[in-house]
């Protein structure tokens, strides 16, 4: 749909005059409206490639503007609420929202179609983490040495419990350990870390490294190929992580290994990605343990501080129902 490349060369003449802050919002909005491309795909009963790379182009090659209905797009929604958070969708919506009423307003819809009360954006609750409890993510590690037969195609043991401990033990986003190589894995310090080169909004950051998640890394490292499928030596800039036939993870094949991991470890599964679910229980445990805010913050990455006060807010909640079980309130 050429509409939408004229639409968001407007928006990034529009933008700030950072050109950081502007290849972000450009590229979110790209994400954003491939995404709705596939959603209402899907709707019309062609394949959904949810797995393949993101492509504007692509994406939206098969849909016309009569797509664009409001019973096709609230059909959508509710697709959308179970792939991602309440958060990303509200997002994908302002984006969606912005660009169908500037088709409206250049007489390319007859009516904007997100007018739909049902398709306006409500307004956020109190933001609460959708954490892991320590024992859900102590069981998920237990199922992951174990592997299953025939599954052999997606399951790696040793990997997979790598996998769970890098989780745990740095608060990583799917696309960060996805974008994870070995190199990144600094063993220079007294204590290994992690540099945090593929960050939300582009911000690098260090994340040290306890001695669990170390272990298992090693442990990986020592049983992963050496050689790529191509038959190329393994360096520092390959990924951390790879599936089984060498190629590297993405976000959706890493959500549907850890759902698959907490099936097997009868955990019940969080709405929203499943990285993110790990990413709350390192913060909410960070806070219990009287990590400052700030260091929270530069921890996760965390831009604006509302953001990591959700985790303190959790703490002090568990701190008071712990206080007032012993008595003492």
């Amino acid at each position: 749909m050429e509409l939408a490349e004229d639409w968001l060369t407007l928006k990034g003449a529009m933008s700030s005059a950072d050109q950081a802050k502007k290849g972000h919002s450009d590229r979110a909005r790209r994400s954003d409206l491939a995404r709705w491309g596939r959603l209402l795909s899907a709707s019309k009963g062609q394949d959904d490639d949810s797995e393949g790379h993101l492509d504007l182009a692509v994406d939206l090659a098969s849909l016309s503007v009569r797509d664009l209905s409001s019973a096709r797009i609230t059909a959508s929604v509710a697709e959308a609420k179970r792939q991602w958070s309440e958060s990303t969708v509200q997002r994908m919506l302002s984006t969606l929202r912005g660009f169908t009423r500037w088709m409206t307003r250049q007489g390319h819809l007859r009516s904007d179609p997100c007018d739909d009360e049902m398709l306006q954006a409500t307004a956020r609750p109190e933001r609460r983490p959708r954490a892991l409890a320590p024992a859900d993510v102590k069981a998920m590690a237990a199922a992951a040495k174990n592997e299953p037969s025939g599954r052999q195609r997606t399951f790696w043991p040793i990997r997979d419990v790598a996998i769970v401990a890098f989780l745990a033990g740095t608060g990583a986003r799917a696309e960060e350990l996805c974008g994870a190589t070995i190199g990144d894995v600094d063993r220079s310090p007294e204590r290994p870390i992690w540099r945090v080169n593929v960050a939300k909004g582009g911000k690098p950051r260090d994340v040290p490294l306890g001695h669990a998640t170390v272990d298992a890394l090693d442990a990986w490292l020592a049983e992963r190929p050496r050689e790529s499928p191509a038959g190329v030596p393994v360096g520092e800039t390959d990924p951390l992580f790879v599936r089984v036939d060498g190629a590297a993870l993405t976000p959706s094949w890493l959500d549907r290994l850890l759902r698959e991991l907490a099936t097997r470890a009868a955990v019940t599964t969080p709405k929203g990605a499943m990285a993110h679910a790990f990413r709350h229980s390192y913060g909410v445990t960070l806070a219990l343990r009287g990590v400052p805010q700030a260091v929270i913050a530069q921890l996760m990455g965390h831009a604006d501080p509302r953001t990591t006060s959700i985790y303190t807010t959790v703490a002090s909640d568990t701190l008071i129902a712990v206080l007032d079980d012993a008595g003492m309130l």
